[in-house]
């Protein structure tokens, strides 16, 4: 196992429909890959950040940089991904570029060692439950549609993004429309503050398994 070089591959896709949560409405991504390349062996790492710091403070282009000047300094021929995380310590923050870049080793490593993730993992069985992010609808109806379309697709657990006066009558709708046995969360994507914790209580009724970031990542005390 021996790395050659490490290359940074940009691409652009457009989304089959929009995506919108509370902070903006996608219609397309600008992506990031670190690519790994060994004598007989590749591996590939996709950076997940967004192309402007609006979900986090990080964002593709700055990435990018920090990928290029600071981390793939770090890497040696021979690193494996653990070792890149123990190096990389050393720079502060910056996660979604670290994990592009131990993703891309680690796919190197197990490539070479012909070795699956699952095997890697310690994955016990060869099938997983699959669920699907559900963006915000412009009505109830379109909603129902759209999960019932994930449903016949296969996919057993939805996860519906809520923000203010998008929330608790669509989580009803949905959960009264598939029955409570379908395994429901939401994510509002940091759109409430801790004043709203009465409202988001109103949840509790739909059995949920979890909100998802109803605060701001930075507001440790509320999340307390």
């Amino acid at each position: 196992m021996s790395i050659k070089r490490i290359e940074i591959v940009r691409a652009h896709i457009n989304l089959v429909s929009p995506f919108r949560t509370s902070f903006g409405t996608e219609v397309d991504r600008d992506l990031l890959y670190v690519h790994v390349i060994g004598d007989d062996e590749e591996g590939w790492g996709e950076c997940v950040a967004m192309a402007a710091p609006l979900y986090s403070s990080e964002y593709v282009d700055g990435c990018e940089e920090v990928i290029k000047r600071y981390l793939i300094p770090l890497v040696t021929p021979t690193m494996t991904a653990h070792e890149f995380v123990i190096a990389a310590a050393s720079i502060r923050g910056n996660f979604m570029a670290k994990a592009a870049v131990e993703a891309a080793l680690l796919d190197y490593q197990l490539r070479c060692t012909r070795l699956s993730l699952a095997g890697f993992l310690g994955a016990t069985q060869t099938r997983v439950a699959s669920g699907v992010s559900v963006g915000i609808q412009p009505d109830i109806d379109t909603l129902l549609g759209v999960v019932e379309g994930y449903r016949k697709d296969g996919y057993v657990r939805i996860k519906l993004k809520i923000e203010p006066g998008f929330d608790i009558d669509r989580v009803r709708a949905v959960r009264q429309a598939f029955g409570d046995e379908m395994l429901l969360q939401v994510d509002a994507n940091a759109a409430y503050t801790v004043d709203d914790a009465a409202h988001l209580a109103r949840l509790d009724e739909f059995n949920l398994l979890l909100i998802e970031q109803p605060l701001p990542e930075e507001d440790i005390v509320g999340h307390v």
